[in-house]
């Protein structure tokens, strides 16, 4: 399929049509940036194709996973409209496509009601879901993270996995700390090793360790 049939099943298509001849496409690599936290910019983009992570490296170099954007969805320095400075950048998580949105055209599509509704619906659901993952981390121990994210990550009875680091990224417990649960769930004979992840054999183990989190986490559709 090509870039215009693809934007034309977007949201945002209606608002953009007329301007999308001078609207530049960006296609980017996995792994490739997409913005960074130290290079100052009030552009914004559409993703119309693809999954860009949102991060954060804090002073002592511990990288967090902040948000993680599908596609039909605003990225980049969205809090900067708030005159804030989250200092995150967002990194393709696959091969992607998006609409660069630049300043000049952002402050013409704003002043369409429609275009902000759509806009505000957009980031500010965002926006809570990040505080509601993040929040988690706080509020709950590591057993009961980890035992969430097996549950939500898992299929068919199997939870897999593309690498330890990736799982540290995302829930922001060390190397060392995940292999330690999941030694500590395997000796509970609630999971067992296999070659590229885990077979789950206590379902009802890891529900009862994680039920806290599983209530304050319900009905958030994007979740650790």
């Amino acid at each position: 399929m090509d870039n215009y049939s693809i934007i034309k099943n977007t949201m945002i298509y209606e608002h953009i049509k007329d301007y999308l001849p001078v609207i530049p496409i960006l296609e980017l690599k996995k792994g490739e940036y997409l913005f960074r936290a130290d290079r100052a910019s009030d552009t914004l983009f559409y993703i119309f194709e693809g999954v860009i992570k949102v991060e954060n490296i804090s002073y002592n170099g511990k990288k967090l996973i902040v948000d993680i954007i599908d596609a039909d969805n605003f990225a980049g320095p969205i809090s900067s409209i708030h005159n804030a400075d989250f200092q995150c950048s967002g990194v393709a998580e696959t091969k992607s496509k998006v609409l660069v949105l630049k300043k000049s055209l952002m402050d013409e599509l704003m002043q369409n009601d429609e275009f902000l509704v759509l806009f505000y619906q957009k980031t500010s659901k965002r926006v809570y879901m990040m505080y509601k993952n993040i929040l988690a981390r706080s509020l709950f121990g590591e057993n009961e993270i980890m035992a969430h994210y097996i549950l939500r990550h898992s299929s068919g009875g199997v939870f897999k996995y593309k690498s330890i680091y990736n799982i540290c990224e995302n829930l922001g417990i060390s190397r060392r700390g995940i292999y330690n649960i999941l030694y500590r769930f395997e000796e509970a004979g609630c999971i067992e090793k296999l070659d590229s992840g885990y077979r789950i054999l206590d379902r009802g183990y890891l529900e009862r360790v994680a039920e806290q989190m599983i209530k304050f986490m319900k009905n958030s559709e994007d979740e650790l």
